[in-house]
C-alpha cells in the first residue's frame, strides 16, 4: 500500500508539475486541477497534514463554485503544500519500516554473556552460533 501512494504521489507530480512549488508557482495553479488534487489526497495516508490538505481543497472547491478563482488558486497553493507534507511523511514510515533492523553483538572471546556465549542464559538469536558446553 506505502508502495502504492508513493507511485501515486508520483504521477501527480508528474502529471501536474505546476503543483510542486505552490509558492514559486501560485500563478500557475489553476482551479481545473481540483479533480487531480483531490485524487492525490486520496492516496495519501491519514495525517494532520493530510486532513489539512482535505480541509483546503474542500475550501478550494467552495471557492471555485461560487466563481472566486483567486481564493480557489490560493486554497490549492495550500493543499499542494500540505500534500507534498503528508506524501513526504509516507515515504519517511515506509523506507523507516523496511530498512532499520537491529543488530545484535555476538559473544566473543571477552564477552560471553552475549548471545552464543557460555555465560548467555537468554533465548538463541539468529545469525549467533550456538554455545557449546
Amino acid at each position: 500500500m506505502r508502495v502504492v501512494s508513493a507511485t501515486i504521489a508520483a504521477a501527480f507530480l508528474l502529471a501536474a508539475p505546476t503543483l510542486v512549488h505552490a509558492q514559486a508557482a501560485t500563478s500557475r495553479i489553476t482551479c481545473s486541477q481540483i479533480p487531480d488534487a483531490q485524487r492525490f489526497v486520496d492516496g495519501l495516508k491519514p495525517g494532520p497534514n493530510t486532513r489539512a490538505a482535505q480541509q483546503h481543497l474542500d475550501a478550494a472547491k467552495q471557492a471555485a463554485n461560487a466563481g472566486n478563482d483567486r481564493q480557489c488558486v490560493s486554497e490549492l497553493g495550500r493543499v499542494n503544500y500540505y500534500a507534498t507534507r503528508s506524501a513526504a511523511a509516507d515515504k519517511r514510515a515506509a523506507t523507516r519500516s523496511t530498512t532499520h533492523r537491529r543488530r545484535v553483538l555476538c559473544a566473543d572471546a571477552m564477552h560471553q554473556n552475549r548471545p552464543g556465549g557460555t555465560d548467555y542464559h537468554g533465548p538463541p538469536v539468529a545469525g549467533c552460533p550456538k554455545r557449546t558446553l
